[in-house]
């Protein structure tokens, strides 16, 4: 199944890369999609994130991935679209 989400926080193609990692991690999550950071997108505020999962992932649990590296906690927040 796949779920789109907004995300918001990410201000570069390095934050796409690590919200990906992150969400990614998760054991039901195949694969994350997450608009990169381009000169036509990069005011627009939050960014769209397509995950595929193998079953529902509730959004409390994709945010606990993200806050996982202490570094990042708190800097990304997920929300339905």
């Amino acid at each position: 199944m796949k779920q789109t989400y907004s995300v918001n926080g990410i201000m570069c193609n390095g934050c796409v890369s690590h919200v990906k990692e992150q969400i990614e991690k998760h054991p039901d999550v195949n694969l994350v999609d997450v608009s990169s950071v381009n000169l036509m997108n990069i005011l627009r505020k939050p960014k769209k994130a397509v995950i595929s999962m193998n079953q529902h992932v509730s959004i409390a649990e994709l945010q606990k991935f993200l806050d996982k590296d202490s570094e990042y906690a708190g800097r990304y927040t997920i929300s339905q679209v």
